[in-house]
């Protein structure tokens, strides 16, 4: 056997015919000068009817080849696809993540594969080459063949229908097609295979692709403009359709109230005194922390095969696009205050996929023969460029999430560090501009407030400083980059006015304008109601940072510790001292208050490497939570054992996810007893259960009998309840807290709790929307948890309740027809 001295890419061959196999192996080993690992999977054990394939044997050739190089997999037709793909089924998460399906033919791929494997290529090389096996060959016979690719923009030309039809209508939200609205209409268009062209009637524009989010933004769609959208194909009526329900309901947009920024005088009144424009109020004042993006280096040359280099770049893109989907996965799971910061990487996805702008790519590496870096950086600068001559501000605002989304990738294509903020001390950021990836690494306690040369108060990284509470003015001039570091700078970010080094008499002055303004809008102690009700405000968290930043936003506690960061990103199933010690590390930090750890809550979207799942193939109906728990025991005993021990001391209570059956919660109590008895001077500690699925609402009273609490877990219900998978863009909508049947279901199990003299809490995103506080206290709920940086306008919006009020408002929503007649009733009483 060849030992091979580095991990190399292995090839698995898998045919119907095992000669065949075994001599494109042959042949293939003879093209390289050092041995690349290749294994084969084909035939099957069968005498009369050797030809076919063998999932074990797809499974055992890719695992004899495995490194964390990657395996690359080629096949010929049919049933060889199939066997592949339930081979993988079969692997673990992390080696499923390091193997690539190849389409290229058998032969030719598997000869270009192994001479790259040999050459130590990385796993997306060696699948470019592979792909791009037959355009060497066509060259070589010189056929004037079409590419695959052009054959499939010609067929599709060929299936759509000649007749089109327009509609007109006017948009009427206040800012108009901006980013979120274009992601939207982009999202619709897409879903349909007609070509829908979107013309601009009032400032006579030409028509553009409406499937594309850079075209549909720089067309300046402005309230009040009338537009026109065609559409050309069989299901051009059905997309016409859907466009016009979302510009009918004003792209799902709460009508804004556009507040007049005061009035600044732009001659500084003092010789220390820059003027910026205003962008987050709050006052801050700390050393200068600068930052500068680095953009990374691109160096051109001259491009044989443009097909290899165009196959790379959508291998950097899908690489992109799955960085982004983990952090929208990441923040979701933290359940943030709104969807601001969701929407925004949403968005972003958009940008990459625009085919305008891979149209642009394409044209400049197969036509003017640039590289796959130097391509994409010129169409990026192109675009960026673009909406920087827009004469909406607003529009103009989006250059900067071009560019921030057009250097991630760019950074991957060139292998440069990432530009992430490392901050060991607070002090306030200065920077040219803010970009949105940087804007979601800011953390309020190190961030004191942020300052930038440029930038916009339409940003979309000013709506996540926004939404974080820390001070920002934007485009103070360049005078602002060559502060030295660590020199003093104060600034108000409700005037745009910016201090440096500001003397004791300024800053003396700035604390008593902070003092006003902290005694005007003074978050509580406690989240009292103005007639006395008393409602308690916990945090949700996923570690000890978490527990101690909870801490310092004012939370009384910790309402849910999602357990699963132990178990994620790991090979192996923590041990009950490390659960022990970050239990015991979180309680320490809590001391008295109350801390309640949800059991381990994988299945669905999360999974494990080391807990052996089945693949189903409907995850979100399968598995999870309380299941998965009660489908392994041992993990469940030490998980309880290590939470036990924990609570020595402390006020610390157990959760059990995803429960839809009293039978479940007496297999896991009963667990939980037996764990209790086997540890000595241990007492026993207060069990309750997520109500998550509507069985949990419809069996509440019964369930409330066996347990010490409720905690409603609000992203779970509304997805059940409204049958409405949340991660499915198509649907997400629809999985809504403030529609009514949802409403319905947490009244309900409120009523049954409280019959049987146990407290409610809800811990979902819900707990966090300023609407829906006053519904869910109205409705009886007890206790809120939320995200930590929600806490405090959560207080201030509950200090300004009064019970009777919102008791009348939530049973007057309950009869309402949908979550937009919800917002708009709650709005218009409260002024939320």
């Amino acid at each position: 056997m060849i030992d091979y001295s580095e991990n190399k890419v292995g090839i698995v061959l898998v045919s119907h015919s095992a000669k065949l196999a075994e001599a494109v192996a042959e042949l293939a080993e003879q093209m390289t000068q050092e041995p690349a690992p290749i294994a084969i999977a084909a035939g099957i054990d069968d005498p009369e009817n050797p030809f076919g394939t063998d999932v074990i044997k797809v499974q055992e050739a890719i695992e004899s080849v495995y490194s964390d190089a990657g395996v690359l997999v080629l096949m010929d037709l049919g049933s060889a696809v199939m066997s592949t793909e339930m081979a993988l089924e079969f692997l673990s998460p992390t080696q499923r993540s390091h193997v690539k399906i190849c389409t290229a033919p058998l032969v030719e791929g598997a000869i270009s594969a192994m001479v790259q494997a040999s050459l130590g290529a990385n796993i997306q090389q060696v699948m470019a080459e592979a792909n791009a096996a037959l355009t060497a060959k066509i060259s070589q016979i010189n056929v004037d063949e079409i590419l695959p690719e052009q054959n499939l923009e010609n067929s599709n030309n060929i299936e759509k229908e000649k007749s089109s039809k327009t509609i007109k209508t006017t948009v009427k939200n206040q800012l108009g097609i901006h980013a979120r609205p274009a992601a939207k209409l982009v999202a619709i268009t897409n879903q349909f295979q007609s070509e829908i062209m979107l013309q601009n009637l009032t400032k006579n524009s030409r028509g553009i692709n409406a499937k594309s989010i850079n075209q549909v933004i720089t067309l300046a769609v402005k309230q009040g403009h009338e537009i026109a959208i065609t559409g050309t194909g069989n299901d051009a009526d059905l997309a016409l359709t859907k466009i016009q329900e979302l510009i009918a309901n004003n792209f799902g947009e709460a009508e804004v109230i556009v507040k007049k920024t005061p009035t600044i005088l732009k001659t500084p009144d003092a010789k220390n005194k820059l003027i910026g424009t205003p962008a987050s109020s709050g006052i801050a004042f700390g050393k200068v922390v600068h930052y500068q993006p680095t953009i990374p280096e691109v160096e051109d040359y001259p491009v044989e095969y443009p097909e290899v280099e165009w196959e790379y770049l959508q291998l950097i893109l899908e690489t992109t696009k799955k960085e982004i989907q983990g952090i929208i996965d990441n923040l979701s799971n933290k359940s943030t205050t709104d969807n601001t910061q969701t929407d925004i990487l949403q968005t972003q996805l958009l940008y990459i996929e625009d085919p305008t702008l891979l149209e642009e790519v394409h044209q400049l590496i197969f036509q003017q023969n640039h590289c796959a870096a130097v391509a994409w950086k010129k169409a990026i600068e192109a675009m960026i460029n673009t909406y920087q001559k827009l004469e909406d501000p607003y529009l103009q605002a989006r250059a900067i999430d071009i560019k921030d989304v057009g250097g991630l990738v760019l950074q991957l294509l060139t292998g440069a560090s990432s530009n992430s903020l490392n901050l060991s001390q607070p002090g306030i950021l200065v920077t040219s501009d803010l970009t949105p990836s940087l804007a979601l690494q800011l953390k309020p306690n190190l961030v004191l407030g942020i300052c930038t040369s440029a930038g916009s108060v339409t940003a979309h990284s000013t709506l996540i400083a926004n939404t974080l509470g820390i001070p920002m003015v934007v485009g103070v001039g360049t005078q602002l980059l060559s502060l030295a570091t660590d020199s003093q700078i104060a600034l108000d970010g409700a005037t745009g006015e910016v201090w440096l080094e500001p003397s004791q008499t300024q800053l003396q002055e700035l604390l008593a304008k902070q003092s006003q303004t902290f005694e005007k809008y003074q978050t509580p102690q406690e989240a009292i109601t103005k007639d006395g009700r008393k409602i308690s405000l916990m945090a949700n968290i996923v570690g000890v940072a978490d527990a101690e930043f909870a801490l310092e936003c004012g939370a009384e506690g910790v309402g849910l510790l999602r357990s699963e960061f132990l178990y994620l990103d790991r090979q192996t199933q923590p041990t009950e001292a490390e659960e022990y010690e970050t239990y015991r590390a979180i309680a320490k930090i809590m001391g008295i208050r109350p801390l309640t750890i949800r059991t381990l809550d994988i299945g669905g979207d999360k999974q494990v490497a080391y807990i052996k799942l089945e693949s189903e193939a409907n995850p979100f109906l399968g598995c999870r939570g309380i299941r998965q728990s009660l489908d392994t025991p041992e993990i469940l005993q030490t998980q309880l054992r290590a939470i036990l021990r924990a609570s020595h001391g402390h006020n610390i209570k157990v959760m059990f996810p995803m429960v839809a059956s009293v039978q479940e919660v007496r297999a896991a109590k009963k667990i939980l007893t037996e764990v209790e008895n086997s540890l000595s001077g241990i007492n026993k500690i207060k069990a309750g259960i997520m109500v998550e699925v509507p069985a949990a609402v419809t069996m509440a009273n019964q369930l409330a009998k066996e347990v010490d609490f409720f905690s409603i877990g609000t992203n779970d219900l509304s997805q059940y309840v409204m049958a409405a998978d949340r991660t499915n863009s198509k649907v997400a909508n629809l999985a809504n807290g403030l529609e009514p049947a949802v409403l319905r279901m947490i009244q309900q199990t409120v009523i049954a709790a409280h019959e049987a003299g146990i407290s409610v809490s809800v811990c979902g995103q819900l707990g966090s929307n300023l609407v829906a506080v006053p519904i869910l206290l109205g409705l009886g709920v007890d206790e809120l948890s939320v995200a930590p940086p929600s806490i405090s306008i959560v207080k201030r919006v509950i200090s300004q309740l009064d019970m009777s009020e919102v008791e009348a408002i939530a049973h007057s929503v309950l009869e309402l027809d949908g979550a937009k007649s919800v917002q708009e009733y709650v709005v218009a009483k409260l002024g939320i």
